[in-house]
């Protein structure tokens, strides 16, 4: 019995054997392994992983300077390999809307980089179509931005946030940072418009009038999507984004800058206190259009958009409780 445990240990001490080595070599940072003196592997794992070999101290240390791991991740090692794989996974991917992760000073300015809209405004196909789709009392909204630029992320760690302030998002993700919540942001611009609602006031500049007096708010936004290093991550956003970017009350205070009435992300798994709709897409050689609309009305849509010079599809997304609302016609 004695010999099973004590095999059985040896075992689980080599099952992620290599790991790190083989991720810094995926990076094509062995070189700079090859260049850490044993004095400052030893500094940066400040005494974590001690049952590694020198070999794969060296690689931590290197995983430990990019940013892919934090020294004390190393006293679990199943965790430490999951989160390097993750970060390789991310980096080699080299997704043209990746900004970085939250925590990284850069991010900040990054991010200014998702609000280019020169060539979605260029699309007047897709915007004539959809501007009088909204006239027509089909749609409540849209959204154009680049083609399939969110597809194939890993269900259950994602939402995709919308918004169309930078400084927002800035103070949203510092925000997130204080929390505690890990992941990485992704930002594509977008096209957005939805049918502006009477009891919302004085109408800002951002709203136009189309035919037969429908009034419609029409920017220029961006979809912020949020890979988190864990799927709790994503209750812990929703809580975060609850207390201090929803807005209940009129110059609310203790609220993140530009903070809206109804803030509008979902996420591709069932989640709780959302709600279910259709996510239809329609999409031509380079952009799509994303429509969310209640699951009642699905037909409606597809009925009245199908045309050959797009494909369409519809996902089922989850929908936080204030923007749900507001496709039923709600204000808050």
């Amino acid at each position: 019995m004695r010999a099973i445990v004590v095999a059985f240990l040896l075992f689980s001490s080599n099952l992620f054997a290599g790991e790190y080595q083989a991720a810094i070599d995926e990076l094509d940072f062995v070189k700079l392994s090859d260049t850490y003196s044993d004095e400052k592997v030893s500094a940066i794992l400040e005494g974590h992983g001690a049952d590694l070999s020198a070999e794969e101290k060296s690689a931590a240390a290197v995983l430990v300077t990019l940013g892919a791991l934090d020294a004390e991740d190393l006293e679990d090692e199943s965790f430490a390999v999951k989160k390097v794989k993750s970060y390789v996974a991310v980096v080699s991917a080299n997704h043209p809307a990746l900004m970085g992760r939250i925590g990284d000073a850069s991010l900040y300015h990054h991010m200014a980089g998702g609000f280019d809209h020169s060539a979605l405004l260029k699309d007047n196909v897709f915007l004539e179509v959809l501007g009088e789709a909204l006239v027509d009392g089909v749609l409540t909204g849209y959204d154009l931005r680049g083609k399939g630029v969110y597809d194939n992320f890993p269900v259950a760690h994602t939402f995709i946030y919308s918004q169309s302030s930078l400084l927002h998002m800035r103070q949203l993700v510092a925000l997130l940072d204080s929390e505690g919540i890990e992941g990485w942001v992704y930002i594509t611009p977008k096209v957005s418009a939805f049918l502006y609602r009477d009891d919302w006031g004085p109408a800002s500049d951002g709203v136009v009038t189309l035919a037969h007096g429908v009034r419609v708010v029409q920017g220029q936004e961006i979809a912020v999507l949020f890979q988190f290093d864990s799927s709790d991550d994503r209750e812990r956003f929703h809580d975060v984004v609850t207390r201090f970017a929803k807005k209940d009350e009129k110059d609310e205070p203790g609220l993140i800058e530009n903070a809206w009435w109804q803030p509008f992300y979902y996420t591709d798994q069932a989640f709780e206190g959302f709600e279910p709709i259709s996510l239809v897409v329609i999409s031509s050689d380079s952009h799509e259009a994303t429509l969310t609309v209640l699951e009642g009305k699905t037909e409606k849509v597809v009925q009245a958009l199908k045309d050959d010079r797009w494909n369409m599809r519809v996902d089922r997304v989850w929908v936080n409780p204030p923007f749900y609302r507001f496709l039923n016609g709600g204000y808050k």
